[in-house]
């Protein structure tokens, strides 16, 4: 390494929708390789006052780096990051924000500069909002997105088996459901993929989901399209209320909860559709779209 000159590093920006992983993601790592872990939110780190901002980040990343150094490795974790690394050339930034980027961008050239073996993480649900020479900051860009029905159908028998060694009763038309939808999709999936031109993963497309025969045996997976895995956690959470009445829990009270709680991905688009009207079209014309998307109701995921 002395020859070359390069010092390795481990930065990693993760990006991508709210619940999709990219913390459990970070603390899985840290535990698979045993390397102590500090989660910053980084929004905590913001100040009021005229340069506590700056100071808050540089106590944060140097008593980091001086346990990296004590102890070999050490991973600092900053959740929405673009709490401390947004845009300067926003006009809504105020000085201070501005000057926290500058900052953080010194800092992270500095532990790198040095050979600190300190691992920077950082995470961002609004990757648009980041100043351009973050990205350049960092090594790896790792993008989260919603999970394919495949992952969703092992996210759910994870969950159903959890409820099952805790001995609460679990309705067997919830898994023989599941199992039955899933070999329809992968199917159709693969008949999909036979008839396309380039070989690349469809099963979130809307040829998959506007399947005849696939909305006619409308299950369990059809419903989760754009549920994050913590959207099914949180659905799994309200069954179990309900299977406290009963003590057992039933596919439909299953299926009620998880209409209930709602995925993430209707709302997330939501707001990068209201962001992007507002920059590209007045006032009136952002509300009539908006008023058309309304009386469209939601759109096909």
């Amino acid at each position: 390494m002395k020859k070359t000159k390069l010092v390795p590093n481990l930065t990693v920006l993760l990006y991508g929708p709210p619940g999709t992983g990219k913390t459990s993601l970070t603390r899985a790592f840290a535990k698979e390789f045993d390397i102590p872990l500090c989660v910053v939110e980084s929004d905590r780190l913001v100040s009021a006052l005229l340069g506590d901002t700056v100071k808050n980040i540089r106590k944060v990343v140097e008593l980091s780096a001086q346990i990296a150094e004590e102890n070999g490795a050490f991973i600092l974790f900053f959740d929405e990051i673009d709490a401390i690394a947004s845009e300067r050339s926003n006009i809504h930034e105020v000085g201070e924000i501005k000057r926290a980027v500058i900052s953080f961008l010194q800092i992270i050239d500095k532990i790198n500069y040095f050979g600190t073996p300190l691992a920077i993480i950082g995470a961002t649900n609004h990757q648009d909002q980041l100043d351009s020479a973050i990205w350049r900051r960092f090594t790896f860009h790792l993008k989260f997105d919603f999970p394919s029905f495949h992952l969703r159908k092992k996210i759910i028998e994870s969950f159903i088996n959890k409820i099952s060694n805790a001995k609460i009763g679990v309705d067997d038309v919830i898994l023989v459901s599941l199992n039955k939808e899933y070999a329809l999709l992968k199917s159709k999936e693969e008949k999909l993929k036979s008839l396309m031109s380039k070989k690349k993963s469809i099963q979130d497309s809307n040829a998959l989901w506007n399947d005849k025969t696939i909305i006619e045996n409308r299950g369990i997976l059809f419903l989760t399209r754009g549920y994050t895995g913590a959207d099914l956690e949180r659905g799994v959470r309200v069954a179990l209320f309900k299977a406290l009445k009963s003590d057992i829990l039933t596919y439909e009270n299953f299926v009620h909860s998880l209409e209930l709680v709602g995925g993430t991905k209707i709302h997330v688009e939501q707001q990068y559709f209201l962001s992007a009207s507002e920059r590209k079209y007045s006032r009136d014309k952002k509300i009539l779209r908006i008023n058309h998307n309304h009386l469209e109701g939601p759109r096909e995921i």
